[in-house]
């Protein structure tokens, strides 16, 4: 039997969570976490073994597994709690418009947008609003696994995979809310796109991940205008964001920044970088090709740029759309091997 720190870190690692964001997923401390995954602690307590298990969104085998590598017999799963304990940044707007969306009637509500955008982030934070606020039920299940639906009290189930077509006719409270790289095509789908954060904001959430590694970091006049700089070149995304901060231990904000000008996606993770590729999978032959024209500046096609900006691939700027930096760069990176049209790499280099 597989240790259970080596396990929690293999699954960790395998869904593209840093320590911090399983942290706060599964509200349980970094320091906690750290010490499981390094063998300082071997026997965690049952409850904290269900939160984790709950942050990972571990399917009904490997649930059990990990229980069984705690010493812990693999029970019936209850529901976590929604929220994540640390402040989301930048995403009120978003929070209370889905909140009204779920709340107003919309049965099946599908948050799309670009991976590391923060879907799973938002729907975590929407859960906890209609949780704590409102009193609603909440189930965020495995899609291995049939959810348990209380038809007397309002819920909402959220989930990243394609729900049943059918779990809504037949529990009328029910609502659901997906976080997809694209729209699940189900009939009565009300789609949701999540774009990348403000500058501001994305400052503000650069700052705080930057002051993690760096403890006495603190955004100044020097460095207003390198900080800023570097969340457009990360075209906002939190996890892109994430990953770059740690880069503030061995870079200045404007050594950092003439890096990401070279090359955007060079400082972040190889996790980003398949994540991109798997965004990228979504798309047919007619869109891939649309995205690679427009990617090397052609001007677009509406109907396709909709299809695309409702990925999130591409934004508004203006009059046109603009394809999304990283995104960008992954399309038009040179790649060996299997590739999509466009040198879409289908295997990225780490």
């Amino acid at each position: 039997m597989r240790e259970f720190g080596e396990l929690l870190r293999t699954h960790r690692i395998r869904v593209g969570l840093t320590q911090q964001q399983l942290a706060d997923f599964a509200m349980v401390s970094v320091r906690a976490i750290r010490d499981l995954e390094c063998g300082r602690t071997r026997s965690p307590r049952a409850e904290t073994v269900r939160l984790l298990a709950d942050g990972l969104r571990l399917d009904d085998d490997s649930r059990a597994n990990l229980q069984e590598a705690a010493g812990r017999p693999a029970g019936p799963v209850s529901v976590p709690p929604p929220a994540p304990s640390s402040a989301i940044v930048g995403r009120h707007d978003e929070v209370a418009a889905l909140v009204d969306l779920v709340v107003d009637g919309r049965r099946l509500v599908t948050v799309t947008g670009v991976s590391g955008v923060g879907k799973t982030r938002l729907a975590l934070e929407v859960a906890g609003e209609l949780h704590f606020r409102l009193g609603w039920s909440v189930a965020w299940l495995p899609v291995s696994r049939t959810p348990v639906i209380d038809d007397d009290q309002d819920t909402v189930l959220v989930t990243d995979h394609t729900p049943d077509a059918h779990l809504l006719e037949r529990h009328p409270r029910l609502r659901v809310v997906v976080t997809s790289l694209a729209p699940t095509g189900i009939a009565g789908e009300h789609v949701f796109p999540l774009g990348p954060l403000t500058d501001d904001a994305a400052v503000q959430l650069l700052v705080t991940n930057v002051r993690r590694v760096r403890p006495g970091f603190r955004q100044e006049d020097a460095n207003h205008a390198a900080l800023t700089g570097l969340v457009r070149e990360l075209d906002g995304l939190p996890s892109a964001l994430e990953f770059a901060a740690g880069w503030f231990m061995v870079y200045s904000p404007q050594h950092l920044l003439e890096r990401l000008r070279s090359n955007p996606l060079d400082p972040t993770s190889a996790h980003l970088r398949d994540s991109l590729r798997l965004s990228l999978s979504t798309l047919d032959a007619e869109e891939r090709d649309a995205l690679v024209r427009m990617a090397e500046g052609d001007a677009d096609d509406e109907r396709v740029a909709h299809v695309l900006s409702v990925r999130g691939l591409v934004r508004r700027a203006g009059p046109r759309y603009e394809v999304l930096n990283l995104v960008r760069a992954a399309v038009l990176e040179p790649v060996s091997g299997p590739h999509l049209a466009g040198g879409v790499a289908l295997t990225w280099p780490c």
